[in-house]
């Protein structure tokens, strides 16, 4: 049986604790996971860079390890930790970040070549949410940026009901971040490739296409 913790922001700017975030951050070196909120929904959280933890991830989820996860970082320089980021999109992660996009770039050698990469790139976001971005800061590390339910099914709410549905690791603790009121959109995080042929939108979200075409020089 997993033991699920939730954690609510104490603070008027919508962040967490000193001590939630000690205790979030623990959790997620000991290869946990955790569940935090997104501008868009609450995702499932493991530590990107430890195979160990994002295949505990993948599990609950009933997720295809064929299937790359996308990742979360907290800042612009930490995604270019990670990422290799032209000019293009640099620039786009300026304009529309923290916030419901996600870039398509080539990945850097501090990323496994597994579970969050494909043919060598990564999927790379930063989420308008301020909890969500305190504790990545304090990890100084990725997590993955995966929506909380089955895969395959709904996008789901954070319900005791939905919560057990996922397969959680047996006789571990899951500390659950809820921030209900940053739920700002319906549909996910738009994803986008940008290449010499200009952007290409590879799942349309948030962000409409026009937004982006409207942001790349000469789209």
């Amino acid at each position: 049986m997993v033991d699920i913790r939730y954690l609510t922001p104490v603070s008027r700017s919508g962040l967490l604790s000193l001590a939630d975030v000690a205790r979030v951050v623990a959790a997620l070196r000991a290869d946990g996971l955790v569940v935090l909120p997104t501008e868009t929904g609450y995702m499932l959280a493991s530590v990107a860079t430890s195979p160990v933890a994002v295949r505990k991830a993948f599990a609950a989820k009933g997720r295809d390890l064929a299937n790359p996860m996308h990742v979360a970082c907290a800042t612009l320089a930490m995604a270019e930790r990670y990422g290799v980021l032209d000019a293009v999109t640099t620039d786009l992660v300026g304009r529309f970040t923290p916030g419901p996009l996600t870039v398509v770039v080539p990945k850097t050698a501090a990323l496994p070549d597994e579970l969050v990469t494909l043919r060598g790139t990564v999927g790379l976001r930063i989420p308008d949410c301020a909890a969500t971005l305190q504790v990545i800061a304090a990890l100084d590390l990725p997590l993955t940026a995966t929506s909380l339910n089955r895969s395959g099914a709904e996008h789901a709410p954070v319900t005791r009901q939905e919560l057990d549905a996922l397969a959680w690791p047996a006789g571990e603790r899951v500390y659950v971040v809820r921030d209900d009121g940053v739920l700002a959109f319906d549909r996910p995080s738009t994803l986008v490739r940008v290449d010499r042929a200009g952007p290409t939108v590879l799942r349309a979200g948030a962000l409409s296409v026009e937004d982006i075409t409207a942001a790349v020089p000469g789209a």
